[in-house]
């Protein structure tokens, strides 16, 4: 967290704040944080990012809180060239990452409703050098991740079975290598979903299926097996609520690749 909090205040300061350097004297302030609606996430990020540069803050929330539209989240005091140095950056944690959660959140409550064991889940569809804070967000706003990295679990897509000889030869092979890893396969229609379940594989993924085809598969598959079922692909906020009924998972990429931001803003007073 160190290493990435420097290179992002690099990558905003240059050779310097011209303009603060320019027009104001250094002399000591205060100022405050304010924002929301939403579910907070970056929180953790902030605080070390403004012990880093000498500001010091009081706040009363801890990431995965909910805010309401222009709630006091810090009170900042420091030198007003320290302070204007991290207004950006700060701003920029807090928006972008409790967006991601804000948006996990709203959908994990109207899911739940529907079915209250369903989970959301993260994909690996994540700007690269956030992943860790973006699936952090995800788990504040009462998601979980699918796979932070490639070797957290086995997942066989439709580019694996092409180059596989078959569904039960990669499953095989998989648990062979792999003994204690969850292993689960792409499905991209029902007759391979059946085909993955009967080749004891953890969990099958019904890709890209509409909720009528879901609700099929579903069926037919649980007259096999409990095998777990995750449904994922083409699903937002207007129809994830036709999935809920049937999956025991829900991934979706949008949750950190098109969540909006939260709005920030810090004032010195």
């Amino acid at each position: 967290m160190k290493d990435i909090l420097e290179a992002w205040l690099a990558e905003d300061l240059g050779k310097g704040d011209f303009t603060t350097e320019a027009v104001i004297p250094n002399s000591y302030c205060n100022a405050l944080i304010n924002g929301g609606p939403g579910t907070l996430s970056g929180i953790v990020l902030v605080n070390k990012l403004l012990s880093k540069m000498n500001v010091t803050f009081s706040t009363n929330f801890t990431d995965g809180d909910e805010i309401l539209d222009n709630d006091l989240i810090y009170e900042l005091g420091g030198h007003a060239h320290d302070i204007m140095k991290i207004e950006r950056l700060s701003l920029n944690i807090l928006s972008h990452f409790s967006g991601i959660a804000s948006l996990t959140a709203k959908l994990v409550k109207l899911t739940q409703k529907i079915n209250p064991n369903v989970v959301i889940l993260a994909t690996r569809k994540t700007i690269p050098g956030i992943r860790e804070f973006s699936k952090e967000a995800v788990v504040h706003g009462g998601g979980m991740t699918h796979r932070l990295r490639l070797d957290d679990a086995i997942l066989i897509k439709d580019n694996h079975l092409k180059l596989s000889s078959s569904i039960a030869e990669a499953v095989r092979k998989s648990k062979e290598i792999h003994p204690n890893l969850t292993i689960e396969v792409e499905a991209d229609t029902i007759v391979q979903a059946l085909e993955i379940t009967k080749s004891k594989a953890d969990r099958v993924m019904l890709d890209n299926f509409s909720p009528k085809e879901v609700s099929e598969a579903v069926s037919k598959i649980r007259q096999i097996s409990d095998i777990e079922i995750e449904v994922s692909g083409g699903i937002n906020s207007t129809n994830i609520a036709s999935y809920a009924p049937y999956a025991d998972f829900i991934s979706m990429s949008s949750l950190t690749m098109s969540a909006p931001p939260v709005d920030f803003s810090l004032h010195v007073i």
